[in-house]
């Protein structure tokens, strides 16, 4: 008995050193990592009923526009700008060739000295024929034909004057003026080429009102009423937004290419007329009713590849990685479609890095 004993002895001790060591191991990997902690900005979020805003792109054009052109044949014979010149109102651009022009108006103006000539001279013999026909020394036929010679010289003096007013509207089109102080955009023909009536020669703006020609889609062109106030940005201008109001609404997409159109004149803010130039790019903001929404400033959201987060905030203080959609953005807010529900908390920033599982510790 005792023999036997002695021989299980080691085997015994081996097995209680066993559970010794696995006890300490065990109780080793049962002790956790200590929680990160981060000081946050914490926001609940709310279901409120916001402005519904409606963006439509549009191109920025001058309100006053022109395309100069003559009414006359001739050759150019000077221009006197180029794209890009500011130009005073009356100022010449383009002289056209006019020397057939002012052999008419001297051919004009020798027809109305003579026909002047004939019309004072029959004046004096009427008024001469009805003293003599008062006292009885002329007869009616006398008195007639007097009168109606001197209607014929009156009816050819007016036939000239208005040939005079032909010519010069003539020669006023072969010299092409500005209609207005201004930008000149556009230069069609070169020294030389032959102008003919109606072909467009330059083309010229004025950059003191612009206006912004928007395309609408057809779900919100019955929104639109003209006199409402809009707000308008620009790519090129980044922070600064215009007020606008809508000045003329086309309800037919039948010659805008199946687009509507909608024209906004801007109010531009003091010294930014000289930034806007014709063509560029405009989003034209419009509210129009209301609807509830949740609202999260950008800084709350996680980018990660294609996906958009934020981390909410569950009742123990522990931060949890959320995914949402997102919806429209307005003045630096985001509005969330889903993911985030109507009195749950969130980070809305933090001075430090969050991670999934921080306990987060409002300032």
């Amino acid at each position: 008995m005792k023999t036997s004993f002695i021989k299980t002895a080691p085997l015994l001790i081996a097995i209680a050193l066993g559970i010794v060591l696995s006890s300490c191991g065990s109780k080793s990997t049962t002790e956790t990592a200590p929680v990160k902690r981060v000081s946050a900005q914490l926001a609940v979020a709310k279901l409120k009923d916001y402005p519904v805003v409606h963006s439509f792109s549009g191109k920025l054009e001058a309100e006053k526009q022109a395309t100069l052109s003559t009414r006359i044949m001739g050759q150019v014979n000077r221009i006197y700008v180029k794209p890009g010149q500011k130009v005073n109102q009356g100022d010449l651009l383009l002289q056209v060739r006019n020397q057939d022009i002012l052999a008419k108006k001297a051919q004009v103006e020798a027809s109305k000295l003579e026909a002047t000539t004939a019309f004072e001279s029959a004046q004096k013999d009427l008024k001469r024929f009805e003293a003599l026909y008062e006292v009885g020394s002329a007869s009616d036929k006398e008195m007639d034909d007097i009168r109606t010679h001197f209607q014929m010289s009156k009816a050819r003096l007016e036939a000239v004057n208005q040939m005079e007013k032909e010519v010069e509207e003539s020669i006023r089109y072969t010299a092409i003026r500005a209609p207005y102080q201004g930008v000149i955009t556009g230069k069609f023909i070169q020294e030389g080429d032959m102008a003919n009536p109606g072909m467009p020669l330059l083309s010229m703006e004025s950059p003191t009102k612009w206006k912004v020609v928007a395309r609408i889609p057809e779900a919100d062109i019955a929104r639109l009423e003209l006199g409402d106030s809009v707000k308008v940005t620009f790519n090129a201008l980044e922070g600064v937004e215009f007020s606008g109001v809508i000045a003329e609404i086309n309800p037919s997409s039948a010659n805008t290419g199946n687009q509507f159109e909608a024209k906004v004149l801007l109010e531009a803010p003091k010294g930014e007329n000289a930034r806007l130039y014709t063509g560029m790019y405009a989003s034209v903001l419009y509210e129009h009713g209301t609807k509830p929404s949740i609202l999260v400033p950008e800084s709350a959201l996680v980018h990660q590849g294609q996906l958009v987060g934020l981390f909410a905030v569950g009742q123990n203080g522990n931060a949890l990685l959320r995914w949402v959609k997102t919806g429209k953005e307005n003045n630096g807010a985001v509005e969330i479609l889903s993911g985030l529900a109507d009195g749950e908390t969130y980070v809305q920033s933090a001075n430090g890095k969050v991670v999934d599982g921080a306990l987060v510790v409002n300032q």
